[in-house]
């Protein structure tokens, strides 16, 4: 496994992991398609990274970025691994990954949020498992029912 920034001949193979993902909402799919777009844009602070096998194909990637008038606070956008390819450790090679680059700009936070849904418990249990910690819990934030989960981790 090889990772690297996303390119724009990545755009297809990206949106295919979107797509295949069985808990994002038409409406999630959307924005994570303009923010994999956005990070094509030099004008943004957005990044990608994405994972390959030998053969070269995309295995997952993470999307993230600052957080706007903070001092090294990052936003994960997005995470999503091929389910086909899922559970062989490439989110967290990804998420690892993203760490190691933002550490040598010093110390900070990496902030992600996420659904109480149970279609997002293996995302909770995979940030819980990667050391990040719940800091907010907003009850019926998203719809009823629907808590937004935020996590952090300082590194």
């Amino acid at each position: 496994m090889f990772i690297r920034a996303i390119i724009p001949e990545d755009r297809e193979q990206l949106i295919q992991i979107i797509v295949k993902q069985k808990n994002f909402l038409q409406c999630e799919i959307d924005i994570a398609t303009e923010v994999i777009d956005e990070t094509f844009n030099p004008a943004e602070d957005y990044q990608a990274l994405a994972a390959f096998d030998n053969d070269r194909r995309l295995l997952g990637f993470i999307s993230f970025g600052p957080i706007p008038l903070t001092v090294n606070r990052f936003d994960i956008y997005w995470i999503a691994v091929d389910p086909d390819n899922g559970r062989h450790g490439t989110g967290t090679v990804l998420l690892t990954e993203m760490e190691n680059r933002l550490k040598k700009s010093g110390s900070g936070h990496i902030y992600v949020e996420t659904s109480s849904t149970e279609g997002y418990l293996p995302a909770r249990l995979f940030y819980e498992k990667n050391n990040y910690q719940l800091v907010s819990h907003l009850k019926d934030f998203y719809r009823d029912g629907d808590d937004r989960m935020i996590y952090r981790k300082i590194y």
